[in-house]
């Protein structure tokens, strides 16, 4: 990736008044945001009461851009395998220990149209397959796949397998009424993401991001805090501007997994991840922004909605994730927070019932 000029200049931000931090919130509004003036937003929100400043900022650009209405989804997880050899790091499939690899098998074909009943019963809009990456292709299975959902539900489908898909693929897909193709980065720092994916490819994943969005296809994207330097994070943000077509953009902060290479890794920063969502939306007003669903190694995730709000984060959130072991419904807790905010929720509300749980509600066998 090029470096800008603003790369070279040396940004250091001191404590900073809330009427100094107002008047960057001011130039942010009204001027292009480039690296140097990110780090100093960035920077200067190391306090509450500026963190809080930032917030409300971006949560003003969130509501003119996009309004007040929340849209709920539901991931699958897994629909292919991941063949990236060696497994990324941090991965709970590097993990030693079998039952943590056991969270990221494979959802049998019975259990995964099960899912897709589940989920629309539930009332969510969208359902997102996960699956991992083959960089060699994953294409007849995907075909396979995309087909038997076709064949049970017209819900709308994106799909996250990582640079698995050819071109003739992605046109396949486009045509089957998949709207959405994710591509997580992770991180723009090629050694950093060396590191953390040693049998990966970056340059695969920015190909599939360019040729998703020559498409028209709505793109989304995942940024990892923890990987590299807060001003990494801040490069893969303004690095995503180019992509004309980016719709989603969520950020997932690192956490160790039991007998994975990096168990032993310091934790990722939440409070990093919340800033650095606040000042995306600064960046990209209209792109929907969130924490990444990352239960399997980070448990908990997919239930801090109300810290997401505050940070400007909307207007799609994971309200239903569904792995070959457990089904986590948190459909009925997040709509009730989200209009407890003066949220409103997109088609109707799902029927009354307990509140969030975590149990085997979808056998996996089929």
């Amino acid at each position: 990736m090029s470096i800008e000029p603003a790369d070279l200049v040396p940004v250091r931000v001191g404590p900073m008044s809330a009427e100094a931090y107002s008047e960057l919130l001011h130039r942010a509004e009204r001027d292009r945001i480039d690296l140097s003036l990110a780090r100093q937003l960035l920077q200067g929100a190391a306090r509450r009461a500026q963190a809080d400043q930032l917030f409300a900022a971006a949560s003003r650009r969130r509501d003119r851009a996009l309004g007040r209405e929340i849209t709920l989804v539901a991931h699958l997880h897994m629909v292919t395998p991941c063949e990236v050899e060696p497994s990324c790091r941090y991965c709970s499939l590097s993990s030693s220990i079998p039952s943590v690899r056991s969270e990221r098998s494979l959802l049998p074909p019975g259990t995964l149209l099960r899912a897709v009943r589940f989920a629309v019963g539930r009332g969510v809009r969208a359902i997102v397959l996960i699956g991992g990456t083959n960089l060699r292709g994953s294409d007849e299975e995907i075909r396979g796949i995309v087909r038997s959902v076709r064949r049970v539900s017209a819900i709308d489908l994106a799909l996250d397998v990582g640079p698995s898909l050819a071109p003739e693929t992605l046109g396949w897909l486009k045509d089957q009424g998949v709207r959405t193709i994710y591509s997580a980065l992770e991180t723009t720092n090629a050694r950093e993401f060396r590191r953390a994916k040693p049998g990966d490819d970056l340059d695969a994943r920015i190909a599939l991001d360019a040729h998703v969005d020559r498409l028209g296809m709505a793109l989304g994207n995942v940024l990892m805090t923890g990987l590299g330097t807060s001003v990494d994070l801040l490069r893969s943000i303004l690095f995503l501007k180019r992509y004309p077509s980016l719709t989603y953009l969520y950020f997932s902060t690192f956490h160790p997994v039991r007998g994975t290479p990096w168990a032993q890794r310091r934790p990722g920063s939440l409070r990093l991840s919340l800033r650095a969502l606040a000042i995306a939306r600064l960046v990209l007003p209209a792109v929907h922004l969130g924490l990444a669903e990352v239960e399997v190694e980070d448990p908990g995730s997919a239930a801090r909605l109300a810290a997401q709000l505050a940070a400007g984060a909307g207007n799609t959130f994971a309200a239903l994730l569904v792995y070959p072991h457990r089904t986590i419904d948190n459909v009925d807790a997040i709509r009730r927070e989200a209009l407890a905010a003066g949220f409103t929720l997109a088609g109707e509300s799902p029927p009354a019932s307990p509140p969030a749980r975590s149990g085997p509600a979808l056998p996996a066998t089929g």
